[in-house]
């Protein structure tokens, strides 16, 4: 009786021993990754291989900015188009300017006697799970400038780096996680 009482004790720790020692699939599961970066025949979409022309149709950004003077909005650059040039290397980092033609509705026309546009495309390749992509980043600065009040000149310049998150034949979105800049083919 005594020797069944011990290998049942035994037996008994052994389960505990291996229950104890198993993990939960629960704790192992992960958040998706969203991928957002895209090979160089999918940027073929966005660059045409040489270049192509997109207009800038929708504008997301947080409420408190919509209709400040100092931000961009909707209006003022819907009539605007922006080409944007293949890389010039897809083995090394290639830094393109973009060329920006804005229409004849000036964003900073309530506090400005001038504005000016200028952007570049960053394309990065690198290898992800074996095959070769790119990070495609869109860096966009605005500026403008008037009347300091004090009978001088002020210009005021800001910008942004805007990751390319979205990219299909007639849309592309470049998105910096609060403001999204929405292009349409032109």
């Amino acid at each position: 009786m005594k020797n069944y009482k011990i290998t049942k004790l035994v037996c008994t720790l052994c389960f505990l021993l291996a229950f104890a020692s198993c993990e939960s699939n629960d704790e192992q599961v992960t958040a998706p990754t969203r991928i957002t970066d895209f090979t160089t025949v999918q940027l073929l979409q966005l660059h045409g291989a040489s270049e192509k022309s997109w207009k800038l149709t929708e504008l997301v950004m947080p409420e408190e900015f919509i209709d400040h003077p100092a931000s961009l909005n909707v209006a003022c650059v819907a009539d605007d188009t922006y080409t944007f040039p293949a890389p010039t290397s897809t083995l090394f980092r290639s830094k393109e300017d973009i060329k920006i033609e804005l229409g004849d509705i000036r964003c900073f026309e309530t506090i400005s006697e001038a504005e000016h546009f200028e952007g570049t495309i960053r394309y990065d390749p690198y290898t992800l799970n074996g095959v070769e992509v790119m990070k495609t980043t869109l860096y966009l600065e605005s500026c403008h400038s008037g009347d300091n009040g004090s009978g001088g000149n002020l210009t005021v310049c800001g910008g942004g780096i805007y990751p390319l998150t979205e990219l299909t034949e007639d849309r592309i979105v470049f998105s910096s996680g609060s403001t999204d800049f929405v292009f349409e083919i032109n």
